[in-house]
């Protein structure tokens, strides 16, 4: 258990790819046709065998470390997930959880605004 609550301290490695664009936390992404998208990638979580993986994110930060409350999520099997159908112009804010049948707590808190139309 303390290997699945140590990706809650992980940073997480991540960019975020639209078309040939790149990005890191709080930096503009570009535009996909209906709207924007993030890609993010983190280390594995070492030790115990990791199920999948969850990402957390919305408009508003959890406000406290290792929380994952956050408006929407999903569900991921490896170290990188994209997150599409994100409003234009809007900050976003993104954890990662690892789950072995017990989900552990979430990463530190990374960001990003979208890129305005």
């Amino acid at each position: 258990m303390e290997n699945m609550r140590r990706i809650g301290y992980l940073l997480i490695f991540w960019s975020c790819l639209i078309s040939l664009s790149s990005c890191g936390g709080g930096d503009e992404i570009n535009p996909a046709p209906a709207g924007a998208s993030a890609t993010l990638s983190w280390n594995p979580s070492e030790g115990e065998t990791v199920h999948a993986y969850t990402v957390y994110y919305g408009k508003q930060s959890s406000g406290e470390s290792g929380s994952c409350s956050y408006e929407q999520s999903q569900s991921v099997s490896s170290t990188s997930a994209t997150i599409t159908g994100l409003e234009l112009n809007t900050r976003y804010y993104f954890a990662v959880s690892a789950s072995n049948g017990a989900e552990g707590l979430c990463s530190e808190e990374v960001s990003t605004v979208t890129a305005s139309a």
